[in-house]
């Protein structure tokens, strides 16, 4: 239990006048404070081992050219089976994390044996395939024991190698995106935390991101893959996704409209090309009325302000100035930031209002820089800006405050 914790808590207990001092200290001396004892135990055995793999890779690399081909392949495989077997053995004694450690360990030799061994046979490498043989023993173990490193690690590699993909080969692996979907999106499923959700949910924008980016798709298939994301946060059954999937949907629709609010009001509009009407709006008439059924069924269609965000104003480029277009942005996003935190304000939910906040003040940072940049001298114009940015985040947490102080949140 955690004793810092839990006296912060049960000190609004003791305002509330529900507890007395005395019966407080009692409370809390009941329970061990074990956490904190528990964390810093554990982390040293996985610090001692990551320290130990390091400098055995270090001293194999840095004599590598002075070690025949086959002793090379012996010592990368018994170093590798070494890790993996003291691992095993630490899981059977009951030591958990220094266990696990090794075996990551394991996992992190074993692509590094890849790539020694690339280098020591002259094999060149065409695509992120590396990174799929080194995924396939992070998604056993992360399936065998369950452990979060692992699940960390996979997210680390899948996500990792398609970035690898891309800077080196301008490739997308379809393999990396498959065992990402069936590893890390199949643990989630199966062992849903809310912090696993949210490294999927942003692991799968960042890959769909790279798959658009490398077929040189129209940019903007990206804001219907984020009303994708928003609208299957309506319709998908477990809890655990829905907020991830409602709040990343939600930065994509709104980041297109900050980044099209200042593409449209700043001569760029010449270098801005939309897709396919035929394709794209059809698709996108689809999504936005699943969205608005999914609503109706949570009993949210007073709400449906919410999709103002992806309605595709950008269109209106054909017909209407692209600076009246981009002021329609802005507009847009006053709006929707004004309702978001007003929503926050009244179910007296902190996430919410955080959430509220960060985007107004984005928009009016945007506003500000954008009609003040041109005019103002650039020491004023910081200095002003700061100073207005200030006082209006420092009345939004006021109100804030205010709005949390008779009993806190309702929901977080």
């Amino acid at each position: 239990m955690n004793k810092k914790w839990m006296r912060s808590e049960g000190q609004k207990w003791v305002e509330d006048n529900i507890i007395t001092d005395d019966q407080l200290n009692l409370i809390v001396a009941r329970y061990p404070d074990t956490n904190d004892k528990r964390r810093i135990t554990g982390i040293l055995p996985v610090l001692a081992s990551i320290l130990i793999g390091i400098g055995i890779l270090s001293f194999i690399a840095s004599n590598w050219g002075e070690i025949p081909p086959l002793a090379r392949l012996s010592l990368l495989i018994v170093i590798m089976l070494g890790f993996y077997y003291t691992g095993d053995r630490s899981l059977k004694a009951g030591n958990e994390t220094l266990g696990t450690s090794l075996n990551i360990l394991g996992i992190i030799s074993f692509g590094s044996s890849i790539i020694l061994l690339g280098q020591t046979f002259h094999l060149n490498a065409v695509d992120a395939r590396l990174f799929v043989f080194w995924s396939l023993p992070a998604v056993y173990y992360l399936f065998r024991d369950r452990n979060k490193l692992y699940f960390f690690l996979l997210s680390v590699l899948t996500v990792g190698g398609q970035l690898y993909g891309l800077s080196e080969f301008q490739s997308f692996s379809f393999l990396l995106f498959v065992i990402f979907l069936i590893g890390v999106g199949g643990f989630v499923f199966l062992y849903p935390t809310n912090k696993k959700s949210w490294i999927f949910t942003i692991g799968l924008s960042i890959q769909a991101l790279i798959f658009i980016m490398v077929e040189e798709i129209n940019f903007l298939w990206f804001f219907l893959f984020g009303f994708t994301l928003f609208t299957a946060g309506l319709w998908v059954e477990k809890r655990v996704f829905k907020q991830p999937f409602n709040r990343i949907g939600t930065l994509i629709g709104f980041g297109f409209a900050y980044g099209l609010y200042f593409m449209l009001t700043n001569d760029f509009s010449s270098d801005f090309e939309l897709p396919a009407p035929y394709v794209f709006l059809p698709l996108l008439i689809v999504i936005l009325a699943l969205s608005i059924i999914g609503k109706r069924k949570e009993n949210l269609y007073m709400h449906a302000w919410e999709l103002l965000i992806f309605v595709p104003f950008f269109y209106l480029v054909k017909v209407a100035d692209p600076l009246v277009v981009g002021l329609v942005y802005l507009i847009v996003m006053f709006v929707y930031s004004g309702f978001k935190l007003a929503e926050g304000y009244r179910n007296e939910n902190r996430s919410q209002i955080n959430f509220g906040i960060v985007l107004f003040l984005l928009v009016c940072l945007m506003g500000y820089f954008n009609l003040a940049w041109s005019f103002m001298p650039k020491s004023v114009f910081f200095l002003l800006g700061g100073i207005l940015l200030f006082i209006l985040n420092a009345f939004l947490q006021r109100k804030k405050m205010q709005i949390l102080e008779n009993g806190g949140p309702h929901h977080d």
